[in-house]
């Protein structure tokens, strides 16, 4: 395989993972607007929290859809815009640890609001700043072999 090749490949994938991205928010965001119809005036934390979580999902996907499009458009997944963008999914699941916490926290404690509702998120806020690492030394690489051609 060449280079050529290998830039089709990344790109044609990109562009079905975006399509795929925009078609979650979608769905998260009818999830979110659903769920108002279903409790409306009766909003307990609970509920609220997961409407609140259905809406970063919404932009968690989008974020996604950004990154996407971006290598689609170049065919380089190592740039500095998707270094922050996927440091900035982090920082939304932060936000919903957060969120989740002080919401069901009242009701449950918040102990058990941590364990229960914030701990998966810890999980994926940090492993999407592991990734954010990972591109951020494929940017060097890329840089390097950049300037050594």
């Amino acid at each position: 395989m060449n280079k050529t090749n290998v830039e089709a490949i990344i790109k044609r994938s990109s562009f079905v993972i975006m399509v795929l991205s925009l078609l979650a928010a979608a769905f998260c965001l009818v999830s979110g607007i659903e769920m108002e119809k279903i409790q409306s005036g009766n909003l307990s934390n609970y509920i609220l929290g997961l409407r609140l979580s259905c809406f970063i999902y919404v932009a968690v996907f989008a974020a996604a859809a950004v990154i996407f499009f971006r290598i689609f458009r170049s065919g380089r997944p190592f740039t500095r815009g998707n270094v922050w963008a996927v440091r900035g999914i982090a920082g939304l699941f932060v936000v919903k640890i957060i969120i989740q916490v002080i919401l069901e926290g009242q009701e449950l404690g918040l102990l058990k609001a941590f364990l229960f509702r914030g701990s998966q998120s810890v999980f994926f806020a940090a492993l999407f700043l592991v990734i954010a690492e990972i591109i951020r030394y494929g940017k060097l690489l890329q840089t390097e072999s950049d300037e050594t051609l």
